[in-house]
């Protein structure tokens, strides 16, 4: 069975069936696939590659190639194989649930839950979402980050809901910052995370119905870190 991607004037495709294929001496590869190529003079040709198996860390997320605002289903399976890719259903970013799929379900390192626009035929991409043990990052934001590596990173502060509560920590509002477009259409969410050395009376003034400045003397003084982050797409 081959998998095809979305239409473009030169077209890949890697055959699923392939893809788990052995690759004997490789530790780093989940095998091998076929990329079947047509140029634009109707040229056609296909090579064997190694599929790379994406242990090296940190793991940069992007929203291009298998995860492009336009990517399906079927998009992913074929550059991932198809036995690492299985459906179900899976959060969304209202918090309902709705039909997925689950990338590399059995490595919680690398795995993706991804929910969809269109839950039906499993297309465009709606959210991302990363584990708690995740080695992936995006624009260098990975679990534990610190309120100055998301400062550097967005190129400015940013707004925080206070503490308390299933969005407690959340990021409301980047100000325009870099994390608020990271290119291809996605905007990377984040909940922070107090430390459990965070005194009572520190973790008091910083929490309820409000947000705050990541630069407010207070949310600086309590230091969370990043515990959990997702990609939206517009």
């Amino acid at each position: 069975m081959v998998l095809r991607r979305s239409p473009a004037a030169s077209v890949a495709v890697l055959a699923a069936g392939l893809a788990l294929a052995a690759c004997q001496g490789n530790p780093d590869s989940w095998g091998t696939g076929v990329v079947k190529q047509t140029d634009a003079f109707g040229d056609y040709s296909e090579t064997v590659v190694s599929i790379p198996k994406p242990t090296a860390g940190p793991r940069q997320f992007q929203c291009t190639g298998p995860f492009a605002p336009n990517t399906t289903a079927v998009n992913i399976a074929a550059d991932f194989g198809q036995a690492n890719v299985v459906s179900g259903n899976v959060i969304s970013p209202d918090g309902s649930t709705a039909p997925g799929i689950v990338l590399l379900p059995n490595d919680p390192a690398l795995s993706l839950e991804i929910a969809w626009k269109d839950p039906v035929n499993l297309v465009a991409p709606r959210r991302v979402a990363f584990t708690e043990s995740t080695a992936w990052s995006v624009n260098g934001i990975g679990i534990g980050a610190s309120l100055a590596d998301l400062e550097r990173a967005n190129g400015k502060p940013f707004r925080i809901q206070g503490f308390g509560g299933n969005a407690g920590g959340v990021v409301a509002d980047w100000r325009g910052g870099k994390l608020a477009n990271l290119g291809g259409g996605c905007a990377l969410g984040a909940q922070l995370a107090l430390s459990a050395t965070v005194s009572d009376a520190a973790q008091t003034r910083i929490s309820g119905p409000k947000s705050f400045g990541s630069n407010d003397p207070a949310i600086r003084a309590a230091n969370p870190t990043v515990g959990v982050f997702w990609v939206n797409y517009r």
